[in-house]
């Protein structure tokens, strides 16, 4: 069975992009090629990392979110806020203080997505006591960058993936419970999610291993700061605190790179970054990596702080929860443990955690029909021996690799190469008129023209 949902939020605006290729460049699933003047995403490689948004200097490369109209809806609407959200403020301001300005922006109730961390915990227990595990290490779901990284890139690892669900969706089937028994018609519950990177909205609208997500709607994180900020500023009254600890101290952490690892008994490993990521699971899926028992991963650097989405500095965000967990657990100290209410359900939100299997992504298949597939992964082979193996991006492609599998899927041709076609110039097999329409074709029509205007010079 494959996985045929390809559902974006990153997507890039033809009318901006200027086809410099940066995106192409750093794109981790050499997901983008350059055609007609502008960078493209092939829908079944990317993975909503987010690289691209990172690099583009036009901005042409936009998240598409649900947006602040969602919250103008009739119903009881609910924010569910990751912990990251309150460490891109100033410590001067409280976690409480933060959730109230959230409210009042158009919530009738705010819950820190951080309360299902603790339910979180109990559950790797369970994971990690099973003795019929058939392969180790077990891969954490909680970064859907990395869960659709390996359904790409790395499918033999597929059925390694946890599958328990992220503790956002934990959130939401608390909320979903907890208000309909307190008499809340669950047809009116709108849950929405603070967001910080690209890959949760896909996340909340084409979940991997289950059918619908819990959750109804995704704000960009950059928009609800803005409004809250401005909250803050306007506050005059006294500061809002907890009076006590509804969580553990350390579940605040557990976006970032290295909490998760902690609660997954025996030897676990925290990886952080696309790139490191990637070298990480080439190991592993050669088989030079072995006795790990589980992989905590982050396509982002320092976790979830470094999201795309995340107004903030990302140092500044991990010192700023790591403060907060000190006083947390202080609190908890000086007060006692407090009543996490989420525990309250463990017990029907265990029945409710679990995902279907993580398949592979099928469209990146050369053909359903297995014979047909080898021998174009033949032709592959031999084409790339007539490229250069400079990786030049001239094509269009970011690697010559990539260009032999586009030709391949009739996507390309070998022209496209500007080495091959000096060759073929030269052999008389394609005209200069010829080559100068390839470039057209990749690099678009006015590409040229501006280069020639620039320099004060005509067309002739």
């Amino acid at each position: 069975m494959k996985d045929r949902d390809y559902t974006h939020a990153v997507q890039i605006d033809t009318g901006k992009c200027v086809g410099c290729s940066h995106c192409m460049q750093v794109c981790p699933t050499q997901a983008i090629r350059i055609a007609e003047g502008h960078a493209g995403i092939i829908p079944e490689r990317c993975v909503d990392c987010g690289e691209c948004y990172r690099v583009c200097p036009v901005k042409a490369v936009d998240v598409e979110d649900d947006g602040l109209p969602a919250i103008n809806r009739d119903g009881y609407r609910v924010a569910l806020v990751p912990s990251v959200f309150i460490g891109q403020f100033p410590s001067e301001h409280t976690a409480s203080e933060i959730m109230e300005a959230v409210r009042q922006i158009g919530f009738d109730e705010v819950l820190e997505v951080e309360q299902a961390v603790d339910f979180m915990k109990g559950v790797y227990a369970e994971v990690a006591a099973k003795e019929d595990i058939a392969v180790r290490p077990v891969i954490s779901s909680f970064c859907p960058a990395i869960v659709r990284l390996i359904q790409v890139q790395y499918p033999s690892l597929t059925g390694q993936i946890l599958p328990i669900k992220a503790p956002h969706d934990i959130a939401a089937l608390y909320v979903r419970r907890s208000k309909a028994k307190a008499g809340v018609d669950p047809r009116s519950i709108f849950i929405c999610y603070i967001t910080p990177c690209a890959a949760k909205i896909v996340a909340a609208k084409a979940p991997v291993g289950e059918k619908i997500s819990a959750i109804d709607g995704v704000i960009d994180m950059k928009e609800v700061y803005n409004l809250v900020s401005m909250r803050l500023m306007e506050r005059k009254d006294t500061q809002l605190s907890k009076q006590y600890a509804n969580m553990s101290p350390d579940s605040v952490n557990w976006s970032l790179s290295g909490t998760e690892k902690r609660y997954f008994p025996g030897r676990a490993l925290a990886i952080d970054g696309m790139e490191n990521a990637m070298e990480f699971l080439d190991r592993l899926e050669s088989g030079r990596v072995t006795g790990v028992d589980f992989l905590e991963m982050r396509a982002c650097d320092q976790g979830c702080a470094g999201g795309i989405l995340c107004p903030g500095n990302r140092f500044l965000t991990v010192e700023r929860l790591e403060q907060r967990e000190r006083k947390l657990t202080l609190l908890t100290e000086r007060s006692g443990a407090g009543r996490n209410s989420l525990m309250d359900y463990a017990e029907a939100l265990r029945g409710e955690s679990a995902t279907d299997q993580v398949y592979p992504r099928a469209g990146l298949l050369l053909d359903e029909d297995m014979e047909i597939a080898l021998h174009k992964m033949e032709r592959i082979k031999r084409l790339s021996t007539y490229l250069p193996g400079f990786d030049c991006g001239a094509c269009g492609a970011p690697t010559c690799r990539s260009l032999a599998e586009d030709i391949v899927r009739d996507k390309a041709t070998i022209s496209y190469c500007v080495f091959v076609q000096r060759v073929m110039e030269k052999n008389y097999n394609l005209s200069p008129d010829q080559s100068f329409h390839v470039i057209e074709r990749i690099w678009g029509r006015d590409r040229l023209n501006k280069y020639q205007q620039q320099h004060g010079k005509t067309n002739t």
